[in-house]
């Protein structure tokens, strides 16, 4: 599970109640802090920590005289001076006891020998920018071991961002729980290597928090989520059917890999809507799938009038609607989407160019029953924005998203977050391979397919379906990122699934 800093806050308020004081706590994360660092780097001895003046620099005294005891070389620099809270203070006191070297000034001396650096510097409650000193600082790092102490100075442990003069880590030591800006770029690639110390905080702590704490989408996650198998009695249509109203001349690969993703992932029936030159496409690929013949334009995109009477008869019946890969936005297909929003009745799967359909009328979604499927910038029209600005803080992108159409947001990118605008998960599985065109449109087939046979809650369908993906995207990706496209994720669902 991740938390947000202010989640984090409240983990420890609620630890320190139940028996664990902060200052053991910070005991607890020093010591796992130096036993980290003797554990990985046995042959080392020399260690320069770079100690803020709050408690993640107490973290680090602690660290230090652990390691002094055991016979190592540490030494301290605290250019921010002394500690402002009480903790962190006694813990500065019993390093200097200990006779543990601590410096106010960055002397070019303490650059030289040390192998091994401890950024102790900033921890999650920092905002903003480094000042030009503590860059400067940082800056001098370089070629050293760089550990990072809770999270990297600099970072943004809520969105994260993080600022000019930021170094990566080798290894983060967190303490307690991953914070969720770790989870987001490009915080996570200053990170290196994440490992989670634990500081005390009982077990069911974190299902007290409020709002609930960050589902970890990864392969833990997937074990213990399996897809419910088939009845032994099932039947295509109690395998669900899914409605795929997809495609145009243009694009009807985005079709195709939807309506073949919907059927690999279980779907018992899909019917695609579409053009005869969309239909021609997926019967080549998929022959399994329905065919609903749309009437279209000059161009090769769907109409609204003329096919209306066509998908009405075609709805009833159906446990899903997938709308919009490859759709192409006119102003009959725009009208075509606002129409099956209205008239629909099941779970509705928006993605693409409906989404980009609905971009000025997002109150004609269906609340309760819809999940969103936007990349940043279709996330941005949706909300009025621009792309940076989604990307600066996906978080709460996607969660005012959530909140203004009463839908189940999967925003995608490295760190996809899913939220419904009360829970909210982040999928740590994937790779870059994954972002080539197409590759949406099958997350598209496979939650409507999992919406369509596995009986869970929105946010839960889609949850598991960004898991899914996600995992099927890595193991597509073992021969190569480079080469893989989504057609291959489709073909390694069956590891998966």
């Amino acid at each position: 599970m991740y938390v947000t800093p202010q989640q984090m806050k409240q983990l420890e308020e609620l630890t320190d109640r139940s028996g664990v004081s902060y200052g053991e706590m910070m005991s607890r994360a020093g010591h796992a802090l130096a036993e980290t660092i003797m554990e990985r780097y046995p042959e080392k001895r020399c260690v320069l920590f770079l100690a803020g003046n709050g408690n993640n620099g107490g973290d680090c005294y602690v660290a230090a005289r652990i390691l002094g005891q055991k016979g190592w070389r540490p030494e301290i620099l605290s250019p921010l001076g002394k500690p402002h809270t009480y903790i962190a203070n006694t813990a500065l006191e019993l390093a200097r006891q200990e006779g543990i070297p601590i410096y106010e000034e960055a002397y070019d001396f303490l650059f030289g020998e040390p192998e091994i650096v401890v950024d102790g510097l900033f921890g999650t409650g920092f905002r903003g920018e480094l000042s030009p000193g503590m860059r400067s600082i940082l800056a001098r790092t370089e070629g050293k071991i760089r550990i990072a102490c809770d999270i990297p100075s600099g970072g943004n442990a809520l969105t994260g961002s993080v600022s000019e003069g930021s170094v990566p880590a080798d290894l983060t030591v967190t303490f307690g729980a991953v914070k969720l800006g770790m989870t987001q770029y490009p915080l996570r690639s200053f990170c290196g290597e994440i490992l989670t110390a634990d500081i005390g905080i009982p077990a069911d702590a974190f299902a007290t928090l409020r709002p609930a704490g960050i589902r970890a989408l990864d392969q833990a996650y997937l074990a213990e989520h399996p897809l419910t198998p088939y009845a032994p009695d099932a039947y295509k249509q109690k395998n669900g059917e899914i409605l795929a109203v997809t495609g145009s001349k243009r694009m009807r690969g985005a079709a195709v890999l939807a309506v073949t993703a919907a059927m690999r992932s279980g779907a018992g029936m899909v019917t695609c809507a579409a053009p005869e030159s969309v239909l021609s496409a997926v019967m080549n690929r998929t022959p399994e799938a329905l065919c609903l013949p749309m009437e279209d334009d000059i161009d090769g995109f769907t109409l609204c009038e003329e096919n209306k009477n066509a998908l009405l008869a075609s709805l009833p019946g159906k446990d899903v609607l997938l709308i919009g890969c490859g759709l192409g936005v006119t102003d009959e297909t725009t009208e075509l989407v606002k129409f099956l929003l209205q008239e629909s009745r099941c779970t509705v799967i928006l993605d693409a160019d409906g989404l980009n359909a609905v971009s000025g009328c997002i109150d004609c979604i269906p609340k309760g029953r819809t999940i969103l499927t936007p990349h940043p910038g279709e996330a941005a029209r949706l909300l009025g924005t621009d792309t940076a600005a989604v990307q600066a803080d996906r978080q709460n992108a996607a969660l005012t998203l959530a909140e203004r159409t009463g839908a189940t947001v999967i925003l995608k990118g490295a760190g996809t977050i899913v939220t419904d605008g009360r829970e909210m998960a982040v999928c740590t599985l994937g790779n870059p391979g994954m972002a080539k065109a197409g590759s949406g449109d099958v997350l598209a087939g496979i939650t409507a397919a999992i919406a369509a046979n596995q009986q869970l809650s929105i946010f839960d369908t889609a949850c598991l379906a960004a898991a899914v993906h996600a995992a099927a995207g890595d193991a597509a990706a073992q021969s190569s990122q480079r080469y893989m496209l989504p057609q291959d994720v489709i073909l390694h669902l069956q590891e998966i699934l």
